[in-house]
């Protein structure tokens, strides 16, 4: 049966958010023929226009008649700051209690908490605006980390990126594990990002001040993941003792230097395991697990996925 998805859209919006989880759902209907369908909803008849000024052609407004199961709100400064007549948000709630699921996209959510004052939500959004989201509706739970987060059938993702993420939870959801893998795989992404995972990935965090020392050293570990690396040669490499770089690893990732190495070498494993044809045994030899037993609980504990698993799903 198909999937009868519409993206509310309005000025402002962020392209990103829509074409981002739209290509996901599209691409479904590669390996399960007519699994979604989509139309693009404005507030009134005419032109859309994205926050950098680009032009689409809404297929339905407000005042038309139409199905749908999935309600999808994308994001984006103008979304953000949507002014909405009494008449618009009567109609728009009206389709979002029809839908059978309802999505926000990034700063969606600030539409989404319009439609559902007076339901118990816990959402998130994206990192920067989750304080001013909370602020305006104080009687909904906005989590500030996570991916994407669950709500009964109402679903809500971070910034933008995260929306595939999302898409890719959904597609899961309904067409199983394989599929959701083929469809990542086709747009070069990670299927294995859970909505629990944190806003902030490890690199990113890194991205700022005294944490740049370790540019180079990330560099040099990336390319030696199939050795060991001790604290002491990190802290020969970049020129600092073993107590600065341990210092500047929990302070910025909070973690130790031995911890990150581990999470690059997993990191690694995983890139492999979705690209090559390898047996897992020889992945985990690749990056210096003498057991398999501990690559496996490693493997699980760091993507909630056993390394089996995540090749049956990648390569079927």
């Amino acid at each position: 049966m198909t999937v009868h998805q519409v993206f509310f859209i309005a000025n402002g919006f962020q392209a990103l958010d829509l074409f981002g989880p739209l290509d996901a759902f599209m691409e479904t209907n590669t390996f399960v023929p007519n699994a979604y369908k989509a139309s693009l909803l404005g507030l009134q008849k005419g032109t859309v226009k994205t926050v950098y000024g680009q032009q689409l052609q809404a297929d339905l407004c407000l005042d038309d008649e139409f199905e749908l199961d999935d309600l999808i709100i994308c994001g984006g400064n103008g979304m953000r700051t949507l002014p909405v007549s009494v008449k618009q948000l009567a109609q728009l709630r009206e389709v979002a209690v029809k839908a059978k699921r309802v999505f926000s996209i990034c700063t969606g959510a600030f539409v989404l908490a319009k439609l559902f004052p007076d339901r118990p939500l816990t959402v998130t959004s994206h990192w920067r605006h989750c304080d001013d989201l909370a602020r305006r509706s104080p009687g909904i739970d906005v989590q500030t980390e996570p991916l994407f987060v669950n709500s009964g059938n109402i679903w809500s993702s971070a910034g933008v990126l995260s929306g595939v993420d999302l898409a890719l939870a959904i597609i899961r959801q309904d067409h199983g594990n394989a599929v959701a893998a083929k469809v990542a795989k086709e747009l070069v992404v990670y299927v294995q990002r859970a909505g629990s995972q944190n806003q902030f990935s490890d690199m990113l965090q890194l991205q700022s001040g005294e944490s740049f020392k370790l540019s180079p050293l990330l560099d040099w570990l990336a390319q030696h993941v199939d050795r060991p690396v001790s604290v002491s040669d990190m802290a020969s490499f970049i020129n600092l003792s073993e107590r600065q770089v341990t210092r500047i690893f929990k302070q910025h990732l909070n973690c130790t230097p031995s911890a990150f190495f581990k999470q690059l070498k997993l990191n690694y494993a995983r890139d492999l395991l979705g690209s090559e044809n390898i047996s897992v045994k020889h992945v985990a030899h690749r990056i210096g697990f003498n057991s398999y037993d501990s690559f496996r609980r490693a493997f699980y504990r760091q993507f909630s996925v056993s390394p089996s698993t995540f090749t049956k799903g990648i390569h079927s």
